[in-house]
């Protein structure tokens, strides 16, 4: 398959998405005396965690859907 950078661009939407929807749920949890059983930075170290291995594989695969001409 293919790399396609449409799929890239829809998962780094999602990213996106997912992030200002936790801190909005968090920021809304603050304010209403509630603690979250699991903190905003393991969210976030997780969705980094994340980011990163789409990252590489993403990478790899548009590395070798490039043609140098051989």
């Amino acid at each position: 398959m293919k790399f396609n950078i449409q799929d890239r661009i829809i998962l780094d939407d999602m990213f996106g998405m997912f992030k200002r929807e936790l801190t909005k749920r968090y920021d809304e949890a603050d304010t209403g005396g509630k603690r979250p059983i699991i903190t905003r930075e393991y969210w976030l170290g997780m969705l980094e965690d994340l980011q990163q291995k789409v990252d590489l594989h993403t990478t790899k695969k548009a590395l070798k859907t490039i043609d140098y001409g051989n």
